[in-house]
């Protein structure tokens, strides 16, 4: 009797282990989507980054060109009078 429920319990641990190693496959699946799609967002999200910084660097450039512009024709009206 005694080996009779052993067997049983043996059987109800080993099923149990057998769930709990396809719920750690799945959470295993899971987490590499959930990766590679940080990874993904990440890398999309740095593109942004070097975009706005390369307009960041136009704008400065453009600004500064327009105030030494500015700047000059202010120097060569003075120059003339």
């Amino acid at each position: 009797m005694s080996d009779n429920n052993f067997d049983r319990s043996l059987g109800r641990v080993e099923a149990r282990v057998a769930d709990l190693t396809e719920q750690i496959a799945a959470l295993r699946n899971e987490l590499a989507r959930i990766v590679q799609l940080v990874e993904s967002s990440t890398a999309a999200h740095h593109e942004r980054i070097s975009a706005l910084e390369s307009f960041r660097r136009w704008a400065i450039g453009l600004m500064t060109g327009l105030f030494l512009s500015a700047v000059a024709a202010v120097f060569g009206y003075v120059s003339r009078m």
